[in-house]
C-alpha cells in the first residue's frame, strides 16, 4: 500500500466533508449544502459507496484529495500534505527523476534568468534604460529583470554547455527554429530586455522581452510550453499573493512596468495578463486569493475597450469589480514615475463598473449634441436594464437624466423598450424569460446514458443491440464509451478495474461521477423504469446521430465532382436512408 492508498483506508470522503458541510442522508447517499457556491437547496451529494463528493448544480467535486484541494485552495502536493497529516500517514521523501522533462524546464528556464540577469548587470547601458525608468537596483534584482545579447547562439551556448540539450530548449521556447526541416536554431531572445513570467509557486515559466531601440514586435513573449500557458498565469502574482491577501484586493494593470513600477511604490497587490487579453482562468485564479479586484489598464481608446471585455469576464466570475482612473500619464507606470502620490489616490478612488460607463459615454460623445445624446443613451441605458433593482435603475436614470439635462420620466420610457437580449453582453449567460424556470442542460444525453450503464452494467446489452454507432459519441466521454465496448466485447462483461487501468485519472474520476448522475436524477427509478428510460435516451441519441449523417452525406453529393465518388456517397446515403426509418 503506497501512501495515498493509506490515506484513502484512513480518511473516508463522509467524514472529511461532514467537517465542513452539515450532511443529512439521502437513500445510500448523503447530502449538504454545496461548499463551492451560493446554495440554496442541499445540491452536494457525497457517496462513501464510491468515495466521491460532487454538486450537480456547479459541477464541482472529487475525491478526498480533489475536495482537500477545492475547498482548502491547494494543489494537489498540498492536499496530500493536508491529509496525511490528519491522518497520521509519514509521507516518503519526494525524488524527482534528473530528466523530467517539465523539471528539467523550469530548470533551463531559471538558468535562462540568471543569464540574462547576468547580461544586466554587466552591461551600463542596459542598467541606465531601467534606472532611468525609476526603477532602482534592489526592485531590478527582486523581479530578476535581465537582458538577452544580441547574438543569436549565445544563450543556447551557455545552456548546453550546462548540460541543457538542444531539443529540451526547443521544447521550453527558449530557441527556435524557422521549420521543422531547417535544422538551425538560434535564440528566441535576442537584443532586448527580459522580463521573467513566474507561476504562482515562483517557477521561472516563461519570458517577456522588450525590443532594445527599434523593431517589431515590441514585446516579444514565450509561446506555450509544458510548463506554461499565457492563459493560466498572472504576471508577478508570486510577489503579489501575500499583498493582495492581506488587502482582499487584487489590481490588474496591462504590462510588465506597470506591475514592477507599482510593487515599488508601495502597491504591492499588483498583477498583470501574461501577453494576452484577460482570461477566465486568470479570474479563476486570483479568486484563490480574493474576490476583490480593480482594473487599472491604460488610459486610452484600446485601455477603455480591455476594460470593459475584462469587466463581463470578472462580472460572469462573480467578482466584486472597482476600476482605477489614471490621473496623470498614459499607463499606471507614467502616471507613478510623475505623481506616486496621484495614483495611490487613485486606487483608494476607484470607481465602480457604472461609474466608469458613464464616464467612458461622456468622453466618448457629446452630450450637447443630439445625436451624441442618442449614442450615450445607446450605450448606457442597456447597461442601467441590467441592474438587478428599481432602485438602482432609478437612481442611474436620475444621474443620467441631470448630466443630459432631460427629465427622467422619458428615460424611464426609454429604457422599457430594451430587452435583455438584445444587450446582454456576449459572454454572459441569458436570463431566462419571466416567470419561467431556470433551465441549464449540464449533461448530455451520451453522458445520462454512460451513468446507466456504470451503475447498472447489465443494460449495456440494451445499447449494443440498439445504439447506432454511425457517428462520434459525445466528445467529452467518447474514449470512456469506446473503452467500455472494447472490454465489454472481448470479456463479456463490464470490468470496472479493467476500465481504470485503460483510462487516464481525470476520465476515471468521470467513471465515479457519471453513476452518481443517475442516482441524482432517477432515484426511485425500478430496473424497468431504468430500462425503457435507456430505450429513450438510445433513440434520441439515434436520431441525433442519423440526421446528422443525413446532412452531411446531403452536403457531400453536393460538392462531389467526380460520377464514380457521386455514386458512391449516394449508395451510402441510401443506407443512411434505411436508418432513418427505424427511428
Amino acid at each position: 500500500m503506497n501512501h495515498l492508498d493509506e490515506i484513502r483506508a484512513r480518511i473516508n470522503i463522509e467524514d472529511l466533508v461532514g467537517g465542513y458541510v452539515q450532511l443529512k442522508k439521502a437513500g445510500r447517499n448523503l447530502k449538504g449544502l454545496c461548499p463551492f457556491h451560493n446554495d440554496t437547496r442541499p445540491s452536494f451529494m457525497v457517496s462513501p459507496e464510491k468515495g466521491i463528493g460532487y454538486c450537480f448544480a456547479c459541477n464541482t467535486g472529487g475525491d478526498i484529495f480533489k475536495f482537500i484541494q477545492l475547498v482548502e485552495k491547494v494543489d494537489f502536493p498540498g492536499a496530500v500534505r493536508i491529509l496525511a497529516d490528519r491522518a497520521g500517514v509519514r509521507l516518503p521523501e519526494f525524488k524527482p527523476e534528473v530528466h523530467n522533462e517539465k523539471l528539467r524546464i523550469l530548470k533551463a528556464n531559471e538558468a535562462a534568468t540568471d543569464f540574462f540577469a547576468d547580461h544586466l548587470k554587466n552591461s551600463k547601458k542596459g542598467m541606465a534604460y531601467f534606472t532611468g525608468r525609476g526603477l532602482t537596483e534592489a526592485t531590478i534584482k527582486e523581479f530578476k529583470l535581465g537582458l538577452a545579447p544580441d547574438s543569436y547562439t549565445a544563450l543556447s551556448d551557455h545552456l548546453q554547455k550546462a548540460d541543457f540539450d538542444e531539443k529540451l530548449l526547443l521544447d521550453a521556447g527558449l530557441i527556435s527554429q524557422r521549420t521543422i526541416a531547417d535544422k538551425n536554431t538560434y535564440d528566441r531572445f535576442r537584443n532586448r530586455y527580459t522580463f521573467p513570467i513566474h507561476d504562482q509557486q515562483g517557477n521561472a515559466v516563461g519570458f517577456g522581452g522588450r525590443i532594445i531601440g527599434s523593431g517589431e514586435p515590441k514585446y516579444l513573449n514565450s509561446p506555450d510550453t509544458p510548463v506554461y500557458n499565457k492563459s493560466f498565469v498572472l504576471y508577478g502574482l508570486p510577489l503579489a499573493k501575500d499583498a493582495i491577501k492581506k488587502e482582499d484586493l487584487a489590481i490588474f494593470v496591462e504590462g510588465y512596468m506597470d506591475v514592477i513600477a507599482a510593487h515599488q511604490a508601495g502597491t504591492k497587490n499588483v498583477v498583470a495578463t501574461s501577453g494576452t487579453a484577460l482570461t477566465a482562468p486568470q479570474l479563476k485564479l486570483i479568486k484563490r486569493y480574493t474576490r476583490n479586484i480593480a482594473f487599472a489598464f491604460d488610459a486610452d481608446s484600446a485601455g477603455a475597450e480591455a476594460t470593459k471585455r475584462a469587466i463581463e469576464l470578472a462580472q460572469e466570475a462573480e467578482l466584486n469589480i472597482r476600476i482605477i482612473q489614471i490621473p496623470e500619464g498614459k499607463d499606471p507606470d507614467e502616471c507613478i514615475q510623475k505623481n506616486p502620490e496621484a495614483w495611490k489616490e487613485a486606487v483608494k478612488k476607484a470607481v465602480k463598473v457604472m461609474d466608469f460607463y458613464f464616464a467612458h459615454a461622456f468622453l466618448l460623445y457629446d452630450s450637447k449634441d443630439l445625436e451624441g445624446k442618442k449614442a450615450i443613451l445607446n450605450m448606457l441605458l442597456p447597461l442601467i436594464k441590467q441592474t438587478s433593482t428599481s432602485m438602482e435603475q432609478n437612481e442611474h436614470l436620475k444621474r443620467l437624466a441631470y448630466e443630459l439635462k432631460t427629465d427622467a420620466k422619458y428615460l424611464w420610457e426609454d429604457l422599457k423598450k430594451f430587452k435583455i437580449q438584445d444587450f446582454r453582453f456576449k459572454n454572459s449567460p441569458r436570463e431566462p424569460a419571466e416567470g419561467a424556470a431556470p433551465k441549464k442542460e449540464v449533461f448530455s444525453r451520451e453522458e445520462f446514458l454512460l451513468g446507466f450503464i456504470l451503475e447498472q452494467p447489465e443494460l449495456y446489452e440494451i445499447v449494443q443491440a440498439n445504439l447506432i454507432d454511425i457517428a462520434g459519441f459525445d466528445p467529452a466521454t467518447e474514449k470512456i464509451y469506446k473503452t467500455i465496448k472494447r472490454v465489454y466485447n472481448s470479456r463479456s462483461v463490464i470490468d470496472i478495474a479493467e476500465l481504470r487501468a485503460e483510462l487516464s485519472d481525470q476520465e476515471c474520476e468521470r467513471l465515479n461521477i457519471l453513476p452518481l448522475l443517475i442516482e441524482e436524477y432517477y432515484p426511485d427509478f425500478s430496473q424497468e423504469a431504468a430500462k425503457k428510460e435507456v430505450m429513450t435516451l438510445i433513440r434520441q441519441i439515434n436520431r441525433k446521430n442519423v440526421h446528422a449523417s443525413q446532412k452531411e452525406f446531403e452536403f457531400k453529393i453536393r460538392a462531389a465532382q467526380d460520377p464514380g465518388e457521386r455514386t458512391l456517397l449516394l449508395n451510402q446515403y441510401s443506407q443512411i436512408l434505411k436508418l432513418t426509418s427505424k427511428i
